[in-house]
């Protein structure tokens, strides 16, 4: 089965570290939580710099998963969009001719620190709760982040 061929199939949980320089805090992560019934739950987070989440809808089509959504992205370094709620839309390339399948984004999204980075992100499971200080804890809380998070 790849992922373009069930979508309830291709929920899971894909993530990706992000590492700085050295230092106390030098390890950041995204998680995107895709839910059955094409619900999405995305985080960014990296200790004592930054805490950013979205929420909505995903669909798939011709190779590519569309994430469509609101959130905010919250960092140490104040701009004009810090903790604005705002419309999210991501546009990533499926990789599932591979394992584990790869989720990958084409370029930068500005304006969404760490949920905007390019790169690819992993699957890590079905059912797989990536833990870390700030996040959900279980599937059922992502699903009540989700509630929690407008989306359009």
């Amino acid at each position: 089965m790849t992922l373009h061929e069930d979508v309830d199939r291709a929920a899971g949980t894909y993530s990706r570290d992000i590492r700085f320089s050295d230092g106390p805090n030098w390890l950041g992560i995204v998680v995107l939580y895709l839910r059955p019934r094409g619900r999405f739950l995305m985080i960014g987070y990296w200790p004592g710099h930054e805490r950013s989440c979205v929420a909505g809808q995903w669909s798939r089509s011709d190779g590519t998963l569309q994430l469509r959504g609101k959130g905010s992205s919250s960092t140490c370094v104040i701009s004009e969009d810090y903790g604005v709620t705002r419309p999210f839309v991501r546009v990533l390339q499926v990789d599932d001719e591979h394992a584990p399948p790869t989720l990958i984004a084409a370029k930068e999204l500005p304006g969404w620190s760490l949920l905007g980075w390019a790169g690819p992100m992993t699957y890590d499971g079905q059912e797989t709760i990536i833990e870390n200080d700030w996040g959900p804890t279980s599937l059922s809380e992502v699903d009540r982040w989700i509630e929690h998070l407008p989306d359009e």
